[in-house]
Parts: C-alpha cells; sequence; structure tokens
C-alpha cells in the first residue's frame, strides 16, 4: 500500500475515532436538555452518559475477540453500519428509559471500533509508519472529549435529534473505510478461512496466555490509571470554590495543545523506545496532578503538563502492547486495554468526590501515585525492544 493510501486510511480512522469515542462525552452538556425534553430529573438525565459508558467499557471484551477470530474488516465495518442504525432510532424514544436503553445499545455496538483500529494499525500499516497512526488515533481519541462537547453545546437541537444528524456520519465511515482498507489482508490467518481446532485458540486459552505475560498485564495497570488521572484533575477542578464554570473551562483549554503533543509520537519514537515515552509520558502527569498543591496560580500548568503526559503515554503504551502480542490475539489484547483504560476514567467521578469530602490534595496524590506504581510496573515487565514478543 501506498504511502499516500497509508495516510488517506489513517486519517478516515482519526476522525471516525472522533466521532465514535466522541459519543462517550456528547450528552454531557446536554443533560439539562435530556431532562427538559423527557420531563425528567437532572439526576437521571446524568444517566444518558453512564448507560454509554458501562455498556461501551462491556463491549471491548467482546469485539476484540471477535476481530481475531473473523477479521478486522468484518469487525469494523458491520459494527459502523449497526451504529449508525442505532444512533437513528434514539430519534425515536419516547421516554427517558427507552432513551438510556438505546444509549446503552449505542455504546455497546460503539466499543467494536477502538479496539479493532488499534490492532488494525499494527496489521496493515507499514512499520515505519505505525508509530504515526497509533498517535493519530490516540490523539482522536483524546481530542474527541472536548470537539463532542463542543458539538453538542452549540448545537441548537433536541438531543435525540442531534442523534439523528450524527447517524449518516458512521454510515459514511463504513462506506469509506471499506474501500480504504486492504482486502488482500483483511482477516488473521487463524479466521474464517481456518477453522481447525488446531489452528484457533479458544478464548480461554488466549486469555490465560495474556494473563500469565507480565509484560502485558502492566500495560493493562498502566492503562487503568492513564484516564483515571486525567479524569480526576477535570473533576477536582469543579469542585475548587475559588474557581467559577466559566474559569474551569478556560483552565481546561489550556490543556488541548498539550494533547497535539500525540501526533508528534511518531518523531519522538525514532529517538526513544515507546517503553521510555510512556514512562516520561506517565511522569509528566504525575507531576501536573501535584503542580495545583503548590499554589492556586498554578492550574493553567498543570491541565497543560497533565495533557502533555497523557498524550504522551497513551500511544507509548499502545505500541508495546501491539508489540507484545501476535495477530491471533491482538485484538483481545486491545480490547482489554480499552476496557481497563475506561474503567479507570468511569471509576475517577466517584473516588475524586468521595476524597474531597476528606482532604482536597488526597485524590490527586493517590492519582500520581497510581501512575508512577505503573511507572514501575512498566520498567520492571515492559517491553526489551523486541518488534513481536510470542504470547501464548
Amino acid at each position: 500500500m501506498s504511502n499516500f493510501k497509508q495516510y488517506n486510511l489513517l486519517a478516515a480512522l482519526m476522525i471516525t475515532g472522533i466521532f465514535v469515542v466522541g459519543q462517550l462525552y456528547l450528552t454531557i452538556p446536554l443533560t439539562a436538555a435530556v431532562a427538559n425534553h423527557f420531563a425528567a430529573h437532572t439526576s437521571d438525565a446524568t444517566w444518558a452518559s453512564t448507560a454509554f459508558g458501562l455498556a461501551y467499557a462491556s463491549g471491548f471484551l467482546v469485539f476484540g475477540n471477535l476481530s481475531d477470530r473473523y477479521g478486522r474488516v468484518i469487525v469494523m465495518i458491520v459494527g459502523l453500519a449497526c451504529l449508525s442504525v442505532i444512533t437513528a432510532l434514539i430519534t425515536l424514544s419516547n421516554s427517558l428509559p427507552q432513551f438510556l436503553i438505546l444509549r446503552g445499545l449505542q455504546g455497546f455496538i460503539a466499543a467494536s471500533f477502538p479496539p479493532t483500529a488499534l490492532a488494525m494499525i499494527s496489521e496493515k500499516i507499514s512499520i515505519s509508519k505505525r508509530a504515526q497512526g497509533v498517535a493519530m488515533l490516540s490523539f482522536g481519541f483524546l481530542a474527541a472529549a472536548p470537539l463532542s462537547q463542543l458539538l453538542a453545546a452549540n448545537a441548537n437541537t433536541s438531543p435525540t435529534l442531534l442523534m439523528l444528524y450524527l447517524s449518516p456520519v458512521y454510515a459514511l465511515a463504513a462506506i469509506l473505510l471499506f474501500y480504504l482498507i486492504p482486502q488482500s489482508v483483511s482477516a488473521p490467518k487463524s479466521g474464517m478461512a481456518d477453522t481447525s481446532q488446531s489452528q484457533i485458540q479458544s478464548t480461554s486459552e488466549k486469555l490465560l496466555g495474556l494473563f500469565t505475560n507480565t509484560r502485558i498485564t502492566s500495560l493493562w495497570v498502566a492503562a487503568f490509571t492513564l484516564l483515571f488521572a486525567f479524569v480526576v484533575f477535570q473533576v477536582q477542578l469543579n469542585l475548587i470554590p475559588s474557581i467559577n464554570e466559566s474559569k474551569a473551562a478556560i483552565i481546561k483549554l489550556w490543556g488541548l495543545p498539550g494533547l497535539f503533543l500525540t501526533l508528534g509520537f511518531g518523531w519522538f519514537s525514532q529517538r526513544l523506545q515507546p517503553e521510555r515515552i510512556a514512562v516520561l509520558g506517565m511522569i509528566v502527569a504525575a507531576i501536573g496532578l501535584i503542580l495545583p498543591l503548590l499554589g492556586n496560580d498554578t492550574w493553567s500548568l498543570a491541565s497543560f503538563v497533565i495533557s502533555s503526559g497523557i498524550a504522551l503515554a497513551i500511544p507509548g503504551v499502545i505500541t508495546m502492547l501491539a508489540m507484545n502480542t501476535q495477530p491471533n490475539n491482538r485484538g483481545l489484547a486491545m480490547s482489554l486495554y480499552t476496557f481497563c483504560l475506561f474503567v479507570g476514567a468511569s471509576l475517577a467521578p466517584p473516588a475524586t468526590i468521595a476524597a474531597q469530602k476528606f482532604s482536597p490534595t488526597l485524590i490527586p496524590l493517590c492519582a500520581a501515585t497510581l501512575l508512577l506504581v505503573a511507572v514501575l510496573a512498566i520498567a520492571f515487565f515492559g517491553s526489551k525492544n523486541t518488534e513481536t514478543t510470542a504470547t501464548n
């Protein structure tokens, strides 16, 4: 595949990632609008994000393994097509329970994209551009948060009608990716083409092989800490009495330039090993969490530092995971990675609110400590400069 076609594929995956992962954050600024639309309490309307998020995390455990068995292309294209249909059906919701059920189904189907796309990059993109591909997709996943909320906040329409407008985007993405992905390598060797028992590992066998590989489990631990730390900072910022909503929004904007460091991962990876980039990113993020403890005038700098660290760490961890897995279990490994990533993001808000009752310094110190524990785990069990490490 030519360089031009590879960059087209990567750009399409990145943009699709923004719209798919963006659904996780889309309803956050629409909580009041959802409550008004269905004449419900605001506290009940907040489940619009939670229902999607819980199903989203659960779906990772299913679709990564399916893509290992039946091929990345099939799972990705069918998943996007189904996501288009489910997103359109949300428009027909007549009550909040119906809306939440469909949001949950939407989240489950949306989970078919991230682990499949991550595994696909390591198999269909040339080695020289693989790091850049991981960086672009990681940027798309991270940028989805501010961009989707910006879209929702400026949409002059009902929450359900907004879903109808977004539905064609996923259908178009499915069609575009179908033509951009090279079909000659569309399925792993252990897929449908050969289904003998000797050539296809059962899910339990693959899980055993992954969980007994300490390099891989250390990367899953790191994944949990990354978005946990990132979301802890975001939530804590809204709990500081001296910082109002408008000031908090400005401080969060300081983090956006830091996210662009993700796009420079390809350049960094030519000079540093992915392990060192990931470790550096986690240490930088830990420093960012501690900065506000030095004074209230450091929040903006902390926002930039934390975002920069996470932007470096995530593609570093993804690249290490791809290096330490094989095609027949890479999708499953990536799905467990994304599961850990978003479990960390889901637990961060309640943990932050609970810790805030005891001490405002408790949760950032805990998050920074978890990042440093992950650093030690990666340093001890991490990649040993191999392109691919055999796993059972």
